[in-house]
């Protein structure tokens, strides 16, 4: 395979400079995101085997200050956000994804110490489909309410979904929330499957990953005939993560 570089092209659709896959794949559709998630290897492994993702609980997150970014200072209003939260859990889960795979610190926050896998999806833009913005402080209710009749309207319950403390901005998050009725309930956990609007395009082996190639792309083609599998390396000259070009991914004929 020849190799090419993608980067002006994902620059033209819109994506930041430094993109991981720009060094070997063309950008997705405007209609779509191209989205990464970072998981070990068994969960990826079985994630690509049966073809779906694994739904978060909000409850389950690792920032505790999920659906509570707004100043409780006020017992009220402490209670109003706890009575949110505890019904967004019940009734919504969350997809979450990265923009890039670069920053090693996800690699070993979610990818078990660079021994996991992190696997790219076109993922369909939609009003479900937001980023995440990161703030210094939380904010007051009374500065983003104002005559607001109801005690949380729809745009602070919108910006209760998807802010966190800047301390995790590196995430560069962006979420896909789900209707939990609507999801595939097994043994008391929730999944979405594999589909049109999520569709597997990269899966990408940590720098530790011990999996051979081969066998991955051979369970990637068996399940997921679209997507390319390749390896990552550290970046000789940089703090980040590369794509490592010993080991271009062949781009399958039925990838678009």
């Amino acid at each position: 395979m020849t190799r090419r570089d993608y980067e002006r092209e994902w620059m033209d659709a819109g994506y930041p400079k430094g993109m991981g896959s720009a060094k070997f794949l063309p950008p997705p559709d405007h209609a779509f995101l191209r989205v990464y998630h970072l998981t070990s290897a068994e969960h990826a492994i079985s994630s690509v085997s049966l073809g779906r993702l694994k739904v978060t609980r909000f409850s389950e997150a690792n920032d505790p200050f999920e659906l509570m970014a707004l100043n409780a200072h006020e017992h009220g209003f402490r209670k109003l956000l706890n009575s949110f939260k505890a019904t967004e859990d019940a009734n919504t889960g969350l997809l979450c994804f990265s923009k890039n795979w670069t920053n090693p610190l996800l690699w070993s926050h979610y990818a078990t110490k660079h021994k996991g896998i992190c696997l790219g999806f076109d993922l369909r833009r939609g009003d479900n489909v937001q980023e995440v913005q990161y703030a210094r402080e939380r904010p007051r209710k009374t500065s983003l309410s104002g005559k607001e009749t109801e005690p949380i309207q729809k745009n602070l319950q919108d910006l209760l979904r998807r802010t966190k403390y800047i301390g995790w901005v590196y995430e560069q998050e962006v979420r896909r929330f789900v209707d939990l009725a609507k999801a595939k309930q097994e043994h008391g956990l929730y999944f979405v499957s594999f589909d049109q609007d999520l569709r597997l395009k990269e899966v990408i082996l940590g720098e530790r990953n011990g999996i051979s190639l081969e066998e991955m792309k051979a369970l990637a083609k068996a399940t997921n005939p679209g997507a390319v599998v390749f390896k990552t390396r550290l970046e000789r000259r940089d703090f980040r993560i590369v794509g490592d070009g010993r080991y271009p991914p062949v781009i399958p004929k039925d990838a678009a």
